[in-house]
């Protein structure tokens, strides 16, 4: 074989294979010494050693190896062991793929594959490795079969490289796939907030209006209770439409919790003690046949709320559960101290941060999908007529989102439901409620200056303080009230609406009366607070506030106690 003894420029020709192929004793084996070698055989081997790519030759039924320099790296500690010997003898743990190698192309047949996994032996431990092999026959000098030429490139880095890549994009589709329906009920949250705060700004002022056409009608009807005192079918008569005017103030005043303008007086409170005072009066509404089932943590974190209405709001949650169940079943209010992350806020109105949660469970008939969607929407209900006015759900969402924080509800139709009340913590000092004795609710001498836009609401109220033995004086709106205490009107006390058209707003009338000396006691009344009054409505303790409708009993205890609390600061 006198090439490679010459390398003519070829370095593979040249190289650690070549001479190891020249100076190996193919006597021993079934080829024969080299110079005997077939032609066909000593051209293969010749272009195989000057091939880059690791090669390798499988010569008769056996397989003898003969290979390339760059084969040597790719057998790494099997080197130069391999040399001459058979390949199932070489690569002992894929004995079987060789054979079936070696029957298939000397039957001239070819194979080929792409990175195909094999457990090779490496430095003594099993290793899954991938490679691009092929596998082509070579004919002897006779033109039959007689080896196989293998090209082995390992590809092993590439695929595993590809599995990362490919688990890295599963991975950042799966991330996108979460945001994109992240991002959607997120879209959803919104539509869904946007279309409650419309139908609350309109709620609210249609709210506002009827307190102020209830205030008329009661005004007037309790005026005409006290001029016919003796006539009974007066009376009866009287105390039915009253009757009907406090519906329609509950009424109105759900309105308001809905469109979040309710005004609210919180304090500090921990939810195991607001439970306390409710326990008994919610058992009582719901009935024998249902079982309470409370679980408020001991060390629970105190919220800031006003204890009313968030009292309302369990009475109503928990009787629609009963509605739910037909009236029996068991009912589970409990709660929990939890941290909410910025992934817990999407879809949220409310940011990250410390929360009390309180729940009411069900186990009744459910809600559609449907349902569920307008199931904070006011005056939407499944009850049958006459058996809810759908704002009961509306009062506790408008309620939770003014005391800052946020509500939702899980319901599976056949499943139940879960309403879940997120509070953020307060961290100031519990509140204690304190119980004074009410003033009585005798009239007085003072001056009172009554400032109030609508005609109707106006004249009756004059009239109720008259004849409780007040001095009253009236305007129209601010201008003209300011114009009457700039040009000497020294009253005891101002009444004052809280939105009234001018220039001049109560609240600067409530500034004149603070600065004067002795200070001027200012009592608010209005259908709403809007935001003229307070941060989300939420009153602070120095505002005095009498929502309409009002009975005279509340407009004279009222009027009194402010000015009594005001001769006491003086």
């Amino acid at each position: 074989m006198h090439f490679l003894s010459n390398t003519h420029g070829c370095q593979g020709w040249g190289g650690e294979m070549a001479q190891r192929i020249r100076a190996f004793d193919w006597s021993s084996t079934e080829l024969g010494p080299i110079d005997a070698w077939p032609y066909s055989l000593s051209c293969a081997v010749q272009m195989l050693l000057a091939s880059p790519m690791p090669m390798v030759m499988l010569w008769g039924p056996l397989g003898y190896m003969i290979y390339n320099d760059s084969y040597s790296v790719f057998a790494g500690g099997r080197h130069p062991y391999l040399l001459g010997t058979p390949v199932e003898l070489g690569w002992p743990e894929v004995a079987d793929f060789n054979r079936n190698v070696l029957d298939t192309c000397l039957a001239g047949g070819t194979l080929s594959y792409r990175n195909f996994p094999l457990e090779l032996l490496r430095n003594g431990m099993p290793e899954e490795v991938w490679m691009d092999l092929s596998y082509s026959p070579v004919a002897d000098d006779n033109q039959q079969p007689a080896g196989v030429l293998v090209i082995v490139t390992e590809t092993t880095e590439h695929v595993k490289s590809e599995r990362v890549r490919q688990e890295l994009t599963h991975n950042l589709e799966q991330r996108v796939a979460a945001e994109v329906q992240a991002r959607s009920a997120a879209e959803d949250q919104l539509r869904q907030s946007q279309k409650l705060e419309a139908i609350g700004g309109l709620t609210g002022g249609v709210a506002h209006d009827f307190n102020n056409l209830l205030q008329v009608i009661a005004g007037n009807l309790h005026l005409l209770a006290r001029h016919e005192p003796d006539n009974a079918q007066v009376q009866r008569r009287v105390s039915a439409a009253i009757a009907a005017v406090e519906r329609g103030a509950k009424l109105s005043s759900q309105l308001l919790a809905f469109a979040r303008r309710q005004p609210l007086s919180p304090a500090v409170y921990n939810p195991q003690r607001i439970y306390a005072g409710l326990g008994e009066l919610l058992q009582r509404a719901l009935g024998e046949t249902i079982h309470l089932d409370v679980q408020l943590p001991q060390d629970s974190w105190c919220i800031n709320v006003d204890r009313n209405q968030l009292e309302n709001a369990l009475l109503n949650l928990a009787i629609n559960a009963r509605d739910a169940m037909q009236g029996e079943g068991v009912i589970r209010i409990n709660g929990e101290n939890i941290i909410l992350n910025p992934g817990d806020c999407i879809g949220k109105s409310i940011k990250p941060g410390e929360y009390v949660r309180l729940a009411v469970t069900d186990t009744g008939v459910g809600m559609t999908p449907e349902v569920l969607k307008r199931a904070f929407e006011p005056f939407f209900t499944t009850k049958r007529e006459g058996h809810g006015t759908g704002l009961g759900l509306s009062m506790v969402f408008g309620f939770v989102r003014q005391s800052g924080g946020h509500v939702e509800v899980w319901s599976e139709e056949g499943n139940g439901s879960v309403v879940q009340m997120y509070f953020p913590r307060s961290l100031e000092p519990e509140s204690f409620d304190e119980h004074s004795e009410m003033a009585p609710h005798s009239g007085g001498q003072e001056t009172i200056l009554v400032v109030e836009d609508n005609e109707g609401v106006r004249l009756t109220v004059v009239e109720l303080l008259q004849q409780s033995g007040y001095t009253v004086l009236t305007a129209e709106d601010g201008d003209r009230a300011m114009q009457a205490l700039q040009g000497g009107v020294q009253p005891d006390l101002i009444f004052t609406d809280v939105v009234m058209p001018g220039r001049v707003k109560s609240t600067d009338l409530a500034d004149w009366a603070r600065v004067q000396q002795p200070p001027v006691a200012v009592l608010f009344t209005s259908g709403h607070t809007r935001d003229i009054l307070s941060t989300n409505h939420l009153l602070s303790p120095d505002i005095h506030l009498l929502s309409k409708p009002y009975s005279p009993e509340a407009l004279t205890h009222r009027v009194r106690s402010v000015l009594t609390a005001r001769q006491g600061c003086s």
